[in-house]
């Protein structure tokens, strides 16, 4: 059980780590202006960033091979659950961050075809494509866990 344990640690922190870079460094700058200054994070988005990426290691812990709150059973589905849902919110996110950033490009293509959306400033779109690449990774990794 050490070694699923460390795994979850791992990509737990790598998803916490990911999800603050890409909302410090990307979507709280979308559609704001200098008056209005970044957005704030939502009580949602707290939760799902930083609290639900922890919930798998909390249940092998709470397991039978360490604290014995818990039965194999129980940690078994929860984890399982756990992970499935994790690898298909980082695979999600990654997705529509993907389609963002070619939407971004299409309408530096094409500005008199496309009308404008959602507005993200240079130095925000600068990070994005890393960002992106860091929630693939966060979901392969979580799709890993949950496959072997």
């Amino acid at each position: 059980m050490a070694a699923p344990l460390m795994l979850t640690i791992v990509a737990s922190a790598l998803t916490t780590v990911t999800d603050w870079a890409g909302w410090h460094f990307v979507w709280r700058h979308e559609n704001t202006t200098e008056e209005s200054g970044p957005n704030k994070h939502s009580a949602t988005s707290i939760f799902l960033s930083y609290y639900l990426p922890f919930m798998p290691v909390l249940a092998i812990i709470l397991g039978p091979l360490k604290m014995d709150v818990y039965n194999n059973a129980f940690v078994e589905v929860s984890t399982i659950v756990l992970f499935a849902v994790l690898a298909i919110v980082t695979g999600g996110v990654a997705a529509s961050a993907w389609a963002f950033k070619n939407r971004i490009e299409e309408q530096k293509a094409s500005p008199s075809l496309i009308e404008p959306g959602d507005n993200l400033p240079e130095h925000a779109q600068e990070h994005l494509t890393w960002t992106t690449g860091m929630l693939v990774i966060c979901s392969i990794f979580w799709w890993y866990l949950l496959i072997f």
